[in-house]
């Protein structure tokens, strides 16, 4: 369950650094980090939900094994999933909707600042044309898996 906190701010960190290096880099190291950035942030969406849909599975397992307790105990012993207000509301509970929304939210930034960087007096009209294409794929790739991950419901 810990694994949704502590790998947001490492990885996030690791691209904002190599964001932030873009304007130091020479011209054609900075376009293969401005290339691959975006890239990035599309694992980093996907695996942040991923970690926080398996977070759902097991508070919906631990829910389950409350419930058979209760069953056989015929009372109500345990209820902390099974009673909690976000259940069934936010997939992976509140730790996973903020850890979701704050990746999400990064994600849209660091393309925002990619679009700047990227955005140079000089720059060839047609690569960046492509580039911000490329950008808007990216973007489009990551409000999908959003999407998704909003409509998850454990079985």
């Amino acid at each position: 369950m810990n694994a949704l906190d502590r790998r947001v701010p490492a990885a996030g960190a690791a691209i904002v650094a190599f964001l932030g290096s873009v304007p130091l880099l020479p011209d054609a190291a900075g376009i293969v980090v401005l290339a691959a950035i975006p890239l990035s942030l599309v694992w980093f969406v996907r695996t942040t939900i991923n970690h926080a849909r398996s977070l759902e599975d097991l508070l919906r397992g631990i829910e389950g094994i409350e419930r058979a307790v209760n069953a056989i105990a015929k009372s109500s012993l345990l209820g902390f999933q099974s009673d909690h207000p976000s259940r069934g509301t936010t997939v992976g509970g509140r730790t996973g909707f903020e850890t979701v929304s704050a990746v999400g939210l990064a994600a849209v930034v660091l393309i925002g600042a990619c679009s700047y960087l990227a955005d140079t007096p000089g720059s060839h009209p047609i690569a960046s044309l492509f580039y911000t294409g490329y950008l808007i794929g990216v973007t489009g790739s990551i409000l999908r898996w959003l999407v998704r991950w909003k409509r998850y419901r454990y079985r």
